[in-house]
Parts: C-alpha cells; structure tokens; sequence
C-alpha cells in the first residue's frame, strides 16, 4: 500500500456525491480510485464529474479490484449485508453508511467475518469524528465531569409518499433506521464514555399518515445513570440542539447537533465554548481517520467502535420488533 488509502465508492446517490467531494477536495491520506453502480453509464457519469478512472457496472467488479484497499457503501441500508460481505470476502476495509446494519444477528455475523479476514469495519457514524465534538469528549475526560442526562432529536418534515425509500416498509424505512440511529449513536457514545450502562428505554411510536406502514415518529425514553430522551422523525421538524446535564453542568450542542462545531460548556459556574470548523463538508474527518488506521494496519477504530454500533443496532431491532415493525429489519440480497 502507498501513502494514500485508494477508495472505492458502492452506491452512487446524494450522499456518494458528498462523501466524495470530500475526499478529493479536503483529504491528504485518501484519493478516490474506482467507483460502482448497477448502472454502468450512471458509474461513468460520477468517474467524469470527480475525476476518477475507473468506474464499474457492478459490485462484484469492484470487489474484484486489487488495486482497491478501501469500500465506502452509501446505498440504502437493506443492501448494506450483501455488500459488506462481498467486500470483507474480497479483502477490502469497509466503511458502510448508517445504520450499517438493521439486525443484531446481521451486524455480529459482519462483525465476526471483518475480525475473521483482518480487516477494518467501521459504522460511518461522521458527528463522533469530528473535532469539537471530541474536544467535548476531552474536555469531560479531563475534568471527570459526571453527566446524568443527554437530550437530542432529529426530525424533519417529509410529505408522505409510499413510492420513497423513506415510507417504504419492503426498503427498511422509517423514522428509528434512517434518523434515530443519530441520538442512540450519540447516547450509547456517552454511555460509554460516562462508563455506564446502556439501558433498555421506553419507546413510543407515533403516525402522521394512517396509510403509513413505517414508524414515522419515534422517541427513545432512557433511565438508569445516564437518563435518554431520543427523538425521531420524518414526518415533523424537531429540535436541532442536543442538551446534556450533569452536577452544576450544562452543554448545548449548537445548531445541527449532528454537525458538531459550536459546543457551549457551563460547568461550575464557568463558562467555555468550543467553537472548531469542520473540514470540507464534514466527511474530511471521518475519512483521515479511517484511512489512517488503514495505513497503520490497524483494524479497529476508537471512535467509530463496534460496541457502540453494535448496542445501537440492537436497541432499534427490539424497539422496532415490539411496536410492529419487524418488516422494516430483513435485509436485501
């Protein structure tokens, strides 16, 4: 391998585009090497816009592809295992889009086989890899800050439409895969960090649409050391700022609580705000750091961890199982 982790991008939609235009405009230790969709003219297409050379008409090309060390999977969540395995089996690193998976027993048999082949699987959870936010993670760290309560939400409104991913039950849609999977990442992350348990919530689902057959709305309700209240939409525009409290403690998470880069601290009195830009469009971050643990062979990442992908995933299939939404967890082959 040389200096540069080459690329390869599976999925070729809105979220690609950016992605890529981070890669190739704010990243040293990447470039982008190949691309692939079912659609060879639409592959094509995308190489032409970014500059990139080859461009393939299927997955299994791609995945065949010795000169490729990493994959970013951007299609929609219930292709993600198909994908995932046929790159772990081609002896690529992968980084798949949220949520990576939609099952448990889906995420541990992926889990299983990346540890099996030596190679890196990283949920692309990107608000944990950026640089206010660990600076806040830091800051709590080094004060051995206790937090007791972590508030957040991500809603936005959607007109229904049974045709769109995002109301259909047969693609995995629904407001707890395509949204929740923020806040529980977010409240699992400081779990962890606060060195407590992640406990099971109350989950209430609500509909806007009667004909609906996804979970439109839906809040996550968390007890135990670190109390939860997670919110999620598609259907209704939420409250963009996360809160988190603790003893003579408060954080606010300004704007896109998910796009951290303005983080207010009132702690004992004394007030501090980290205010770090992000690079590029807010992938930069998330690509250097896990193309450098590719370049180190290392193939865990600190930040974007199994346990945390792994008790998100499984938060969300009991929620969704219990309220009737088992529909929305089958994969795709």
């Amino acid at each position: 391998m040389n200096n540069k982790v080459r690329w390869g991008i599976a999925g070729l939609g809105n979220i690609a585009h950016r992605f890529v235009k981070d890669l190739t405009g704010s990243v040293e230790n990447a470039e982008l090497y190949a691309v692939a969709a079912r659609d060879l003219s639409r592959a094509q297409q995308f190489s032409e816009q970014y500059g990139c050379n080859t461009s393939y008409g299927s997955y299994a090309d791609l995945a065949a592809d010795s000169q490729v060390d990493a994959i970013y999977i951007a299609t929609i969540h219930p292709f993600h295992k198909e994908l995932i395995e046929l790159f772990l089996n081609n002896g690529k690193h992968v980084l798949v889009e949220k949520p990576a998976l939609t099952n448990l027993a889906d995420w541990d048999a992926m889990a299983a086989l990346a540890e099996g082949k030596g190679l890196l699987l990283a949920e692309a959870m990107k608000s944990v890899t950026f640089p206010a936010y660990r600076e806040m993670k830091q800051f709590i760290r080094q004060q051995n800050v206790a937090i007791t309560s972590v508030e957040a939400s991500f809603g936005n409104w959607h007109e229904f439409d049974s045709t769109w991913h995002l109301f259909n039950p047969t693609l995995c849609g629904g407001a707890t895969l395509d949204v929740g999977v923020y806040g529980l990442w977010l409240y699992a992350d400081l779990c962890q960090l606060a060195g407590v348990s992640v406990t099971e919530p109350q989950v209430e689902f609500a509909q806007d649409n009667p004909q609906s057959e996804v979970d439109e709305n839906a809040t996550f309700t968390f007890s135990g050391a670190l109390e939860g209240k997670i919110g999620a939409s598609i259907t209704r525009d939420l409250t963009r700022e996360a809160i988190i409290h603790g003893p003579k403690l408060e954080i606010v998470i300004h704007g896109k609580w998910w796009n951290p880069t303005t983080i207010d601290i009132t702690y004992q009195g004394q007030f501090k705000q980290i205010s770090m830009p992000v690079k590029g469009g807010g992938f930069a971050d998330e690509i250097e750091h896990i193309s450098a643990l590719v370049l180190s062979n290392e193939t865990r990442s600190e930040l974007l961890n199994h346990t945390t992908s792994r008790r998100v995933v499984n938060i969300m299939e009991k929620a969704l199982r219990e309220g009737g939404y088992a529909e929305l967890l089958n994969s795709k082959s």
